[in-house]
């Protein structure tokens, strides 16, 4: 029987802040890991992706990523996660693991110009523009159309075996680890539409799901910032595993704050463009900084567009605090976050 594995990382010590701020945010004490609701980030699913009409191919490459299902029928993840497989009318295959406990339940849903399920935001652009605030997609999920597969776990082949949908349905009330992965399903996304460069007041936490367990890491600093100029968030590099991109970057009360990017360059460098595709800087030594989509107000106009009953909170109503720092002091600041860490 497959197990959920939940991993905390230990808490650093953290900078105590004003008396006025200590009386809107309460913060932890010294050295206390944060409380974490870890049944939130069931929401968090494996997706593999690949070109349809590559699959009679002798060798086809496949994306490997995470999706997170913030509606019953749509699936938000990293644009660069489909872009490869499904970008224009090009026709891919999305299948991703709904649940994988007692039983596994996997969906594949099929993107065409005929059908389109696959959505990617309109102004990402698969260079530098890779770990930049445009980097989202969605993917639409029709219960009725979509092609399962279902699966149990054998103890004594000790291995999943094929079973009928008859047989997942009748065994699904005795598999509550299945049924809590199926069950799982919407997010409240915390917007930064409007705000300037801030602090993120609560812990990050990243988790990922790969093979039925579900893992997660929470950053030992505080120390995570949104860069208005640039519309992303940065954070001390903090170990988030490769296999991380398209999945969630949540509070640890389970808010939906941004979706992990891309990994940077081989040099370790990169550049970022704005929405009239100048380069507005070079990020050096980007190896060294966890950097992740936030939610602005393109992507989240473009998110609404599919989904109106999305569930949205501003940011600046509890999750940021204002800094007058710019970019090469928030650099600074990370830089001995990060120094601190290791």
């Amino acid at each position: 029987m497959k197990k959920l594995l939940f991993i905390l990382m230990s808490c650093s010590a953290f900078a105590v802040w004003g008396h006025a701020q200590e009386e809107l945010f309460e913060e932890p004490a010294v050295d206390e890991p944060a409380k974490v609701r870890e049944d939130s980030f069931l929401i968090q699913k494996e997706m593999v992706i690949w070109r349809t009409d590559q699959e009679g191919g002798s060798s086809v490459p496949m994306d490997t990523c995470q999706a997170i299902r913030i509606h019953p029928k749509w699936f938000l993840t990293a644009a660069h996660c489909v872009y490869p497989s499904c970008r224009g009318s090009l026709p891919c295959t999305v299948q991703i693991t709904l649940a994988e406990g007692e039983m596994r339940q996997r969906v594949r849903i099929k993107h065409s110009t005929a059908s389109k399920n696959v959505f990617i935001y309109d102004g990402f652009f698969p260079g530098q523009n890779r770990i930049s605030s445009v980097d989202v997609a969605l993917v639409k999920f029709d219960p009725m159309t979509a092609t399962y597969s279902h699966e149990a776990w054998s103890d004594k082949e000790n291995q999943f075996v094929p079973i009928s949908q008859e047989t997942f349905e009748k065994k699904l009330p005795h598999s509550p680890e299945t049924r809590a992965q199926l069950n799982a399903t919407g997010a409240r996304l915390v917007g930064v539409s409007g705000i300037s460069n801030a602090k993120l007041l609560p812990q990050i936490a990243v988790p990922l799901m790969q093979n039925g367990n579900l893992s997660y890491r929470v950053s030992p600093s505080r120390d995570v910032f949104f860069i208005k100029k640039l519309q992303f968030f940065i954070a001390p590099s903090f170990g988030v595993e490769q296999g991380n991109s398209g999945g969630g970057v949540f509070t640890a009360q389970g808010d939906l704050v941004g979706l992990v990017s891309a990994l940077v360059y081989s040099k370790g460098s990169a550049a970022f463009q704005n929405d009239e595709g100048k380069t507005v800087l070079t990020l050096q030594n980007a190896r060294e900084y966890f950097l992740f989509t936030g939610f602005n107000a393109n992507t989240l106009h473009f998110i609404r567009n599919h989904i109106p009953s999305l569930r949205t909170i501003d940011a600046d109503t509890g999750f940021v605090k204002p800094t007058t720092k710019n970019f090469n002091a928030i650099i600074k600041t990370l830089d001995k976050a990060h120094m601190s860490l290791e």
